[in-house]
């Protein structure tokens, strides 16, 4: 897809942020007033710890194999526990009321609803929830479907990275799960969260060189993707890098529709590693049940994957308490070549009934959609 217009957050935003963080004090002790010293101070309601709740780990051992470079770049590694979705579930009731105050932001266009609530955005919650992580010295599980190299226009990226030195001496509370089909954008993921293991003390991650597929018995699926080989034709050398590099889809028809007159000689179907994100943490022995964030970016597949996912998670209680996706490719597909699947449904407005029959709220958030569940 071409690059998007992404826009920084306000200094607004980051006051409003600042104004969010927890003290270790605030979480023990009920109705605190909370500030940080660098960005003001504000009321706002402390979120007591829940010592009933039952509480995952993850073995880091297993999930971060010295066998990866990433894992040993720092001697940092991950605290075991993980903070459990009823516990993230609290933090968002908490913050929706204080950043999402009533309808108005809700489904606004992200210009307008930045007016009106300039820190309903999804890097304020992902910043609150590490940063409770932090404090509680828990670990952030998040996934990512469709990291391509872990940077070009990459929202993880310019949310845990980018703006990590504003707000976090480190990252060793995050761990993600970075999961990426095409095998040169997967090398470059490599090289890009090795060097965030440098830069940002990233103490471990779990790349996955697969595609997400809810097929039942396939391990392998057809993946459209540019040939991005030496000897490849220069017709497929001249395409512009977000074609060649960002468009790989296991919905092949859409490549067909997108590609055209130079389908057959740039794009290679290749078989693919795949299965569900379930099944791949668990081959990972990452749990499955506590993913807090869950981001997509998988080019209009969006549509299948999405629900499928709802589905085979099962129960309520193991969703994740927030969903980001990409928007823009569904609306053009939508335009250009109506959906099949769903009856008359669209293929946004599956995502979105999916997501809504879920209990998600959802927010327009630029050429993204935001859900969030609580």
């Amino acid at each position: 897809m071409p690059p998007r217009g992404r826009t920084q957050p306000s200094a607004l935003s980051y006051f409003i942020f600042g104004a969010m963080v927890v003290s270790f004090s605030s979480i023990v002790q009920h109705n605190t007033v909370i500030t940080n010293s660098g960005h003001g101070a504000c009321d706002f309601p402390a979120v007591p710890s829940n010592p009933t709740t039952e509480k995952f780990s993850v073995d880091i051992g297993k999930a971060c194999p010295n066998s990866l470079k990433i894992n040993t770049v720092t001697d940092y590694l991950p605290p075991a526990a993980l903070m459990d979705l009823a516990e993230a579930r609290s933090l968002l009731k908490y913050w929706l009321e204080f950043n999402c105050p009533n309808s108005l932001c809700q489904m606004q266009p992200r210009a307008e609803r930045i007016r009106t609530c300039p820190s309903c955005t999804f890097d304020s919650i992902a910043h609150y929830l590490l940063r409770h992580a932090i404090v509680r010295n828990e670990t952030l599980l998040t996934v990512q479907v469709g990291a391509m190299d872990g940077r070009s226009n990459d929202p993880m990226y310019a949310i845990f990275v980018k703006q990590q030195s504003d707000l976090f001496s480190n990252l060793h509370h995050w761990l993600p799960v970075i999961i990426e089909p095409v095998p040169q954008n997967y090398e470059n993921l490599l090289d890009t969260y090795t060097g965030i293991a440098e830069t940002h003390a990233l103490g471990c991650a779990v790349p996955i060189n697969a595609a997400v597929s809810y097929e039942v018995g396939k391990s392998e699926c057809p993946f459209c993707r540019v040939n991005l080989a030496e000897d490849s034709p220069r017709v497929c050398k001249d395409l512009p890098n977000w074609k060649r590099l960002q468009i790989g889809s296991l919905d092949c028809e859409n490549s067909k529709r997108l590609f055209r007159n130079v389908f057959d000689q740039c794009i290679i179907q290749d078989p693919l590693p795949c299965s569900s994100i379930s099944n791949l943490l668990r081959e990972r022995a990452v749990p499955n049940k506590n993913v807090v964030i869950l981001q997509v970016d998988i080019e209009g597949y969006e549509f299948v994957l999405l629900p499928n996912f709802l589905q085979d998670v099962g129960e309520n209680s193991a969703l994740p308490p927030v969903i980001h996706f990409e928007t823009k490719v569904l609306l053009e597909l939508d335009r250009k070549q109506p959906s099949t699947h769903g009856g008359n449904k669209t293929r946004l407005g599956t995502v979105t009934e999916a997501l809504t029959s879920k209990g998600y709220v959802l927010y327009d958030d630029w050429e993204d959609m935001l859900a969030i569940r609580i």
